[in-house]
């Protein structure tokens, strides 16, 4: 990787005529190699939520013989670093980084200049103190609750559009130099399909739009008024109408539903696990009845109800207390710490810090318990993490606070889920009772094997191979 952050192959220019370069250039013509061009805010190593639906993505177009070109940001705030997950695609992959003026990356800068404490792998009294500090009050806090203002007013779709100058600049350098026969534009962020909607207007490249999230219809997007949703019902609008495919992880049928006339054009390409990442893993040795949540925390999705049903389980329970713990895995704030001190849970709550995603397979399999959470204020939602499928997978149960919707659907589908309101604390507690009773029993879920073996990669590599190759004409004969 060079100082201006890529990860290049080089491949020779038909102008530089040494013997070398023609030699390859006979090569290439005998044996071709078609490009794709691969934008996304979200990529590795940046971890959590997205990255591995992208190393998905890298890895399945070079085992189908493409070779990808990736247009990423370089590093930004509040996401943790995965180098495991750059190691899977650092070499299939040109990977190209450029600055950004959007929020996440400009508080990065700042943060970085300030020189703030290296996170430890354990959250520890000390480490409280330290988040604590880190809360609103500090200068930093106050510079990203100004961002999150701007956010919601003035940066329309969303925040990342500080990043379209620096992106679409490099990126018709890299279709004017690599010459892609596709481009793939992934998202959320959404103001990247923009970019994707202006080079396909210069360009006329075949493109696919993957939606990981759902844009305009997103039931837990804060739009300060309709107008501002209206706005980017326009934009996807527009950008839904000019691609030639559109993949889905989740929404499908809203999709189809709310655009008629393109639903031609929509697939669902939901996400996925890795079997190896489970056949492969050990669980981490464990006592007691563990019950475990792997994520993050935002927007309106909050465990204050399931932090109130502990409370209550604490007190009118004490023998289940004994052997409960609850470890949360992931980013989280410093309010989420103090919320579990405010309902006196913290000795029974363990919060770790941001894990690579190597690792959790094996804290999945040490659960007795995966917890999911999803904003239950609202009666039905279509939004699914990517988590959910790695929950299936594993061979714990799965206690689901969460609205009715897709997501309930699949665990449904799946078997061995326990699904409850996630506002209602009183019905939380009792289906914490009843997994104990079950862990006491040594009962384990009951999985849908059939369903669960179709959400394999393997199985989702070859739809997305296939959706590029409909787009793609033959290379003709040499």
């Amino acid at each position: 990787m060079d100082q201006k952050g890529k990860t290049r192959s080089p491949e020779p220019h038909p102008l530089d005529l040494t013997a070398s370069a023609f030699k390859d250039i006979l090569q290439w013509k005998v044996n071709p190699r078609k490009k794709i061009l691969l934008v996304s805010y979200v990529y590795p190593p940046a971890g959590g939520g997205g990255s591995p639906r992208l190393v998905r993505w890298t890895q399945a177009l070079s085992n189908a013989g493409y070779k990808t070109i990736v247009l990423t940001v370089k590093t930004g705030f509040l996401r943790g670093a995965d180098q495991g997950l750059l190691k899977e695609v650092e070499k299939l992959a040109i990977i190209e980084r450029t600055g950004s003026l959007d929020p996440k990356r400009v508080v990065y800068v700042l943060k970085k200049a300030l020189s703030s404490a290296n996170p430890c792998p354990q959250i520890t009294p000390a480490r409280k103190n330290e988040m604590q500090a880190l809360a609103p009050a500090s200068q930093l806090g106050l510079l990203w609750a100004a961002f999150q203002t701007l956010r919601g007013w003035l940066l329309i779709p969303d925040e990342m559009i500080g990043w379209l100058p620096f992106a679409l600049a490099r990126a018709i350098r890299m279709i004017r130099r690599e010459r892609p026969q596709l481009i793939i534009t992934s998202s959320s962020p959404h103001s990247l399909q923009m970019l994707g909607l202006a080079l396909k207007k210069i360009f006329r490249i075949p493109w696919i739009v993957d939606f990981r999230d759902a844009w305009a219809r997103h039931p837990y997007y804060f739009y300060p008024t309709r107008f501002h949703r209206a706005l980017s019902a326009l934009m996807e609008k527009s950008v839904v109408k000019n691609a030639d495919l559109v993949t889905y992880a989740y929404g499908l049928k809203e999709a189809k539903a709310f655009y008629p006339d393109f639903s031609g054009k929509f697939r669902e390409l939901s996400n996925g696990f890795r079997e190896t990442d489970f056949t492969q893993s050990s669980p981490i040795p464990q006592t007691g009845f563990n019950l475990v949540y792997v994520g993050a925390f935002y927007g309106a999705h909050s465990p204050k109800d399931f932090f109130a049903a502990l409370s209550s389980l604490a007190r009118n329970q004490p023998e289940i207390k004994k052997e409960l713990k609850v470890w949360m895995i992931g980013q989280f704030n410093p309010e989420h710490i103090v919320m579990a001190e405010s309902f006196r849970v913290d000795d029974l709550v363990h919060f770790k810090s941001f894990t690579p995603h190597q690792e959790i397979a094996a804290w999945m399999l040490a659960a007795d318990v995966l917890l999911l959470f999803l904003n239950s204020e609202l009666k039905s939602s279509p939004v699914v993490p990517g988590k959910v499928f790695e929950y299936i997978r594993s061979p714990a149960w799965i206690l689901a606070m969460i609205p009715e919707g897709e997501t309930a659907e699949i665990l449904r589908a799946a078997g061995g889920a326990l699904i409850v309101p996630g506002n209602q604390p009183e019905k939380i507690e009792a289906a914490i009772i009843e997994l104990y009773e079950a862990w006491k029993r040594g009962s384990r879920p009951v999985r849908n094997r059939e369903f669960v073996a179709g959400k394999e990669e393997k199985n989702l590599n070859q739809k997305m191979t296939d959706l590029v190759a409909s787009l793609i004409q033959p290379s003709p004969k040499p």
